[in-house]
């Protein structure tokens, strides 16, 4: 049986995680958990309430993404990462961490977080581009870089466009390593 071994992606909402974490779940050939998957099913069942309800969901996601990745033993993971709360959850799945870090400028990020269209249940639209700006520079000032999981860091300049193949043919050896380890 192969060792568990997750690559997490993180960094700042609308640093392009998902897009990146979708890239590497392919070329690795690896499922992706992507929270934000979970929480979109979770209001299209349950229904779209208020910043409360929003919370109390975004919460059971986090349950659920923790259950299922310790299900897959194998994943790319996806979330927007609480350090407070992440770190030892993360741990507690075992085996192998391989961090990718999103880097980007916190005003690009916002630019970005403000573009998209995500699921009612998020309540974006009831932001102002000022607070989003706000709640992302904030952020950034308290997350200013990796979530330091102990195993390899790799950060990803995702200014631009990201080659999702290159970065996945530097993370494959270390999963093929974290496998023959455990053998």
């Amino acid at each position: 049986m192969e060792s568990a071994a997750f690559v997490v992606v993180s960094g700042l909402p609308g640093s392009g995680k998902s897009t990146l974490a979708r890239g590497l779940a392919e070329h690795l050939g690896l499922p992706v958990i992507d929270k934000d998957v979970i929480l979109e099913s979770l209001y299209d069942s349950l229904g779209v309430g208020d910043q409360a309800w929003r919370s109390r969901l975004s919460r059971a996601s986090d349950q659920i993404l923790f259950a299922v990745a310790a299900d897959a033993r194998r994943a790319v993971l996806d979330n927007w990462w609480h350090r407070d709360t992440a770190l030892s959850r993360l741990h507690l799945l075992g085996g192998l961490l391989v961090e990718v870090h999103c880097d980007c400028d916190a005003a690009l990020a916002s630019e970005r977080f403000r573009a998209r269209i995500r699921h009612p249940g998020h309540l974006d639209p009831r932001l102002t581009p000022e607070q989003v700006a706000e709640r992302v520079a904030a952020i950034r000032a308290s997350y200013p870089g990796p979530l330091r999981l102990g195993g390899p860091i790799l950060t990803v300049d995702t200014s631009r466009p990201v080659d999702a193949a290159a970065v996945a043919g530097r993370i494959a050896p270390i999963l093929t390593g974290a496998s023959e380890a455990a053998m």
